[in-house]
């Protein structure tokens, strides 16, 4: 009988063996085998070493979705240096700034990173065709393929760093154990439909989020990874059918564009069996759609920087509808908590609630953190006897399913009563003409703030404010409404895909006096 991996250095060596003739990953022109893999891995890690890097050390990857991406992650988990994987939409200075946070040895990134990036206090930048050493160079050959020569990472050692996103101030590093992340690929597997050898993962989602980490439980059972640089949703339909694709995780905001452009041409893919997805709110009705273009494949996943995913996955076959009925009511709910995590729903003073009523998610499990790196203080606040107090707000129904209802910093305080931001936005996504939709709050003479709506119509729509009013009056509390919508051609996203309520917010609140109302 296999001996459980408890390292990520285990799972990692176990899967170049086991997989050794298997394909790995796609690099554009063909197939890497989990050999090659495991070679370019080791090289990599070998001149890691060789630039003085030792086992703990941080390394920041913001690499778009390519194969080195895998070489590079897999030669850290080898060796026990730290993963800092970071989107490669931010701005170079961001991601100097978490380079200098966490005391980065290096920083791979794109060459568009590269000038902000100049005065790091780095031993190396590496980036593809620039940078102090050339991305090529440092997984390709001319280093000793060989096991790396340092000791093997130990379960509670630090795998990874999880950046939070930053929208409610600087950004944090969320500590990840190897026992964390080990605990995190069990989920997944329990949860999610087998994929192995011969089964192929799509990564259009960044592999530097959510993308990575269901992805990284796929590569550990033998599945080959096709990264994909940039979201466009033609070529990802294309690429489901050129590949014969199993699984494809997303974010929201792509599986709603991917469903959009399948009706659009008529696209039914074949071979799909999981699309994980998770990140953010999604509307029922866009899952209902969805599902009728992709099938039963549908898996919500709930989990967080600092309590990684699945925490909560509602499955594929509690995603069906009936057709010409309204969706399932619990089609708004994360799911149930996997068996890994102890998830309950207490008040402000740290009391359990009832079913029903809203309070404050809290986790407890090997996925949850040990703290924020550097940040003693902000660690304390949020963590008590294993207990990670999520900042999500929800309530678990009689079957046990997590309904999230918003997250705290999003509260909108309107006249003394708060307002959760996708309570509304779920009454105004269920308007046919409206295809997406951002909530927030404005400030409001009278109230202190007052609701807005950020709404883009569908082509054609002639769906006016007052339509949007009409619906939230029809089914929210007078406050809930909004006192402004505003229609836009699109809206903007986080550099993961998430939609940026925070960035719309703050056009409306920087340098203004004047009464936002109706």
């Amino acid at each position: 009988m296999t001996t459980p991996a408890t390292t990520l250095a285990t799972l990692t060596r176990r899967a170049h063996e086991r997989y050794a003739n298997r394909a790995a990953v796609h690099d554009g022109d063909g197939w890497l085998t989990f050999a090659q893999l495991g070679a370019m891995a080791r090289r990599t890690a070998n001149r890691l070493l060789r630039l003085g890097c030792r086992p703990g050390d941080r390394v920041v990857i913001a690499l778009e979705n390519r194969p080195e991406v895998l070489a590079v992650e897999h030669a850290l988990f080898l060796t026990g240096m730290v993963r800092v994987a970071v989107s490669s939409r931010l701005h170079g200075r961001e991601i100097a700034g978490i380079a200098e946070d966490c005391g980065s040895a290096v920083v791979v990134c794109e060459p568009g990173h590269l000038e902000p990036l100049a005065g790091a206090d780095t031993r190396a930048i590496v980036a593809p065709g620039g940078g102090d050493v050339d991305l090529a160079a440092l997984v390709g050959p001319g280093a000793s393929e060989s096991a790396p020569p340092v000791p093997g990472p130990e379960p509670g050692d630090i795998a990874a760093l999880m950046y939070t996103s930053g929208t409610t101030g600087e950004p944090k590093g969320a500590i990840v154990t190897h026992r964390a992340w080990v605990a995190m690929v069990r989920a997944f597997w329990a949860e999610l439909p087998p994929c192995g050898p011969g089964d192929v993962v799509l990564h259009a989602a960044p592999m530097s989020h959510f993308g990575g980490s269901a992805g990284s439980a796929y590569t550990f059972r033998g599945a080959a990874a096709v990264p994909v640089r940039r979201f466009d949703p033609d070529r990802v339909l294309h690429l489901l059918d050129e590949h014969h694709v199993a699984a494809l995780p997303l974010v929201p905001t792509m599986l709603n564009a991917l469903t959009a452009a399948a009706e659009a041409t008529g696209t039914r893919p074949a071979s799909l069996r999981a699309v994980p997805y998770g990140g953010a709110p999604i509307a029922a009705q866009s899952l209902v759609r969805a599902e009728a273009v992709f099938g039963e494949v549908l898996y919500q996943c709930y989990g967080l920087s600092e309590a990684l995913a699945p925490l909560t996955v509602l499955p594929a076959r509690e995603h069906r509808g009936a057709a010409g009925q309204p969706p399932p009511a619990h089609l708004a709910s994360a799911g149930r908590p996997v068996a890994e995590v102890e998830l309950s729903i207490v008040d402000d003073q740290g009391d359990e609630v009832a079913a029903g009523v809203d309070g404050e998610v809290r986790v407890r499990g090997d996925v949850v953190m040990p703290g924020y790196w550097g940040r003693p203080d902000q660690s304390t606040e949020v963590l008590s006897d294993g207990w990670f107090r999520t900042g999500d707000i929800g309530h678990l129904d009689a079957d046990g399913r997590l309904y999230l209802v918003d997250r705290r910093r999003d509260v909108i305080v309107s006249g003394g009563f708060n307002v959760y931001p996708s309570e509304v936005e779920r009454v105004i996504a269920e308007l046919p003409d409206v295809r997406e939709v951002v909530v927030f709050g404005v400030p409001h003479e009278r109230w202190g703030e007052g609701v807005a709506a950020a709404v883009v119509r569908r082509p054609g729509s002639t769906l006016s404010a007052d339509d949007v009013v009409n619906a939230c009056r029809s089914r929210l509390a007078g406050y809930k409404k909004p006192v402004l919508v505003e229609f836009a051609d699109h809206l903007p996203v986080s550099s993961t895909g998430k939609l940026h309520r925070r960035e719309i917010r703050d056009r409306h609140w920087a340098g203004r006096n004047e009464v936002l109302g109706r």
